[in-house]
C-alpha cells in the first residue's frame, strides 16, 4: 500500500504543488477540538474522545518523564514483527461473517461502512495471531471468534457512540453534574454557570466547556444565554436515551453459527492487547 498525497505549499518560488509518496503500511490519526466532525468524515472514522480525568493527565505526564529518561527506542522487535507479516499468508477469511451481519441491528446507515471496517479489525487480529489459527482448503486463515472476542472489547462503545445507540460515559456524567447543580441551586433557576459544573466534574474549565459542547451538540444540555459574552446558562434538555447493544456478544454468535465458539484464550489475548495499549 502507496498513500499518494498531493498539496500546494509556499516556496521562495512561490506557490508549488507537491506530491506526497508514502510506502505502506500507511495509516491516519488526526486530532480536532470540535465537538464533532462532518458527518461524511464521521462516517469514515472511528473517533475516540479525549480523556480528560485527572488519572489521564496524571498518566500522560507519568509517560513523557519515561519516554525523557529512556536513551534510545529498540524498534527492531516492531521491524521483525512486520518482515513476519509480511513473507506469510496475509488473507484472512472470517467464516462467521454472514452470521454476524445477521446480529448487528440496522438502525443506521453508517453501520454499511463500518461493518466492513468490523471485518477489518477481525482479520487484523487473526493475521496477527496467524501462528495459532488454521487455514482453509484456499490457504487463508481462518478468524475465530476468538478474534471477533478481543475486537468487539476494543471497539464495541466506538461503534454504538458512532451511530449515537449509546451516549458517551463523559456526556453522562456531565449532564448528571448539571442536573446535581440545578438541584442544588437557587429554585426556580434550573441553570448551572460553567464555574459550578466543572466544580462538580472535579475538572479545569477547558475540558469541562469541551464536555458542555458536545452534551449540546447532541441536544441533552442547552445553553440558555443567548448573547455573546455573557456567561453560559447551561440547563437540561432531551432526555439521555437507553443504550442499544449494537454489536453482539462472542457467546451469542457462537449458538448461531457453525464455527467454533471457544473463547479459551481470550483472556490472555485480551492481556496482550492490553500491555500493547499500554505500551
Amino acid at each position: 500500500m502507496v498513500l499518494l498525497y498531493e498539496l500546494v505549499e509556499k516556496t521562495k518560488f512561490g506557490i508549488r504543488a507537491r506530491l506526497i509518496d508514502k510506502p505502506g503500511p500507511t495509516g491516519l490519526i488526526t486530532t480536532t477540538t470540535a465537538p464533532k466532525l462532518h458527518p461524511e468524515n464521521e462516517t469514515r472514522l472511528l473517533s475516540l474522545g479525549v480523556i480528560d480525568t485527572p488519572d489521564q493527565t496524571r498518566a500522560v505526564m507519568q509517560a513523557l518523564a519515561a519516554d525523557d529518561a529512556a536513551s534510545t527506542i529498540n524498534y527492531s522487535q516492531w521491524h521483525a514483527l512486520q518482515t513476519w507479516l509480511a513473507t506469510g499468508e496475509r488473507q484472512v477469511a472470517v467464516p462467521f461473517a454472514r452470521k454476524l451481519a445477521d446480529r448487528i441491528p440496522p438502525v443506521a446507515v453508517r453501520l454499511r461502512r463500518d461493518f466492513k471496517l468490523l471485518l477489518t479489525l477481525i482479520r487484523a487480529h487473526a493475521l496477527l495471531h496467524r501462528a495459532n489459527r488454521a487455514s482453509d482448503d484456499r490457504g487463508r486463515i481462518i478468524a475465530t471468534v476468538t478474534d471477533y472476542a478481543v475486537v468487539r472489547r476494543l471497539v464495541a462503545r466506538l461503534f454504538a457512540e458512532g451511530i449515537e445507540a449509546t451516549v458517551p460515559e463523559t456526556i453522562r456524567e456531565t449532564v448528571a453534574a448539571v442536573a446535581r447543580c440545578v438541584a442544588d441551586g437557587v429554585a426556580g433557576a434550573a441553570e448551572a454557570s460553567l464555574t459550578a459544573i466543572a466544580k462538580e466534574l472535579n475538572l479545569d474549565k477547558s475540558p469541562t466547556h469541551h464536555r458542555v459542547r458536545r452534551a449540546i451538540e447532541r441536544g441533552y444540555l442547552v445553553n440558555r444565554e443567548d448573547k455573546l459574552g455573557l456567561p453560559a446558562r447551561i440547563a437540561l434538555a432531551d432526555p439521555l436515551p437507553d443504550e442499544i447493544e449494537i454489536l453482539p456478544t462472542a457467546e451469542a454468535l457462537g449458538d448461531c453459527c457453525g464455527v467454533v465458539a471457544s473463547t479459551e484464550g481470550v483472556k490472555e489475548e485480551e492481556a496482550e492487547e492490553d500491555e500493547v495499549l499500554r505500551a
